[in-house]
């Protein structure tokens, strides 16, 4: 039995991976997590999946610039050497940072693990009795090879599946013309994402335009995003005995 702590952002991503790890790999929701996890304040949000026996617990930090303070309130240092943690992941937006300063400034944050961007490490390690064990760690900085944070992860994705290409791309043109004179704030890379992501599913889904970011997550089908299924691979070994590249 695994149980697997994956650290994101804000709610938003942990409603998209959510959705993404149930209906393309099979995990089912769980109303407990086996960390003893809660959210310490209304702007942590933490969901429990399990499959085969095993868990993942999906935390919700509060936000960029959260992990730190995440990671103390909750002890997660202590957690990961004292309790029955398998591995340990991070998802966090790449903004306008290199994936250097954001591996550092995760690690800064850690003290007996460390995590590498884009592939799976092995820590071993020792618990309070002295005994080995060993922890695998992944960073996973979205998106992959652009600046920008979860909007331009969906953007691509809705680009990649067919029917709503044209929707996408129209609302992406309707954006760049709001950026000289009408809403210039549009020309930081993450509003016009922003909007652009806001905007579509405004349109995409009319009667819900007042309802929750989950509620849109649950109409697209994310699974038909080569861009998104390739970004998100990572998650397949969740469950699984680690890949190590050489």
């Amino acid at each position: 039995m695994m149980t697997e702590l994956i650290l994101v952002e804000g709610v938003s991503d942990v409603q998209l991976i959510s959705y993404y790890l149930q209906n393309v790999y099979g995990w089912k929701h769980e109303k407990e997590n086996m960390l003893g996890i809660e959210p310490l304040d209304e702007h942590e949000h933490i969901e429990s999946l399990s499959k085969n026996g095993n868990q993942v617990v999906l935390c919700g930090v509060g936000g960029n610039g959260k992990f730190a303070h995440f990671v103390e309130q909750h002890r997660v240092n202590y957690m990961v050497v004292e309790k029955d943690i398998s591995s340990f992941m991070v998802v966090t937006d790449r903004d306008e940072a290199s994936d250097a300063k954001i591996k550092n400034q995760i690690n800064d944050v850690l003290k007996q693990i460390s995590v590498e961007s884009n592939l799976w490490k092995e820590n071993a390690i020792q618990d309070s009795f002295g005994q080995a064990k060993s922890i695998y760690t992944y960073l996973l900085i979205i998106p992959e090879n652009e600046k920008g944070a979860l909007e331009r992860v969906i953007i691509n994705a809705l680009n990649d599946i067919p029917e709503e290409t044209v929707l996408i791309q129209e609302v992406e043109q309707f954006i760049e013309t709001l950026k000289v004179g009408v809403v210039p704030d549009l020309n930081q890379i993450n509003n016009a994402n922003k909007a652009t992501v806001g905007t579509f599913f405004s349109v995409r889904h009319p009667k819900k335009a007042m309802r929750s970011f989950g509620v849109f997550i649950s109409k697209i089908a994310w699974s038909k995003s080569a861009s998104l299924n390739q970004l998100f691979l990572p998650f397949q070994c969740l469950g699984e005995e680690k890949i190590l590249e050489d």
